[in-house]
């Protein structure tokens, strides 16, 4: 990888190895179901009571999470469970996570 761009995604992101699940809750942000915002929503009123909350990244002003560099408004999108680092998603997860996940369909 080049370096510039490793230093700008681990200047963004402590753990760059994670950035396919980053991208893959960027997409998901950007056309979310109904169950996808609810669960955003109920994950994000976790993070901004959470002492690693921070309101503004000097790089992008954007709220982040202290402990692992994500964007919140973004990561509150992951379709990974319980993907905080503080582990604090764990009760919404179990209530809504499932409900945002794609269903198989099939021919019966």
């Amino acid at each position: 990888m080049d370096l510039g761009i490793k230093k700008i995604i681990s200047g963004l992101v402590k753990d760059p190895s994670k950035i396919v699940t980053i991208a893959d809750a960027w997409i998901t942000a950007s056309n979310p179901t109904e169950e996808q915002k609810k669960l955003a929503e109920a994950r994000w009123n976790i993070c901004i009571q959470c002492s690693e909350f921070r309101a503004e990244r000097e790089i992008t002003g954007e709220p982040y999470c202290h402990d692992c560099g994500c964007p919140l408004k973004k990561k509150i999108f992951t379709r990974e469970f319980n993907e905080c680092p503080q582990k604090k998603w764990k009760k919404v997860d179990d209530l809504l996570w499932e409900s945002t996940q794609k269903k198989k369909k099939t021919l019966l």
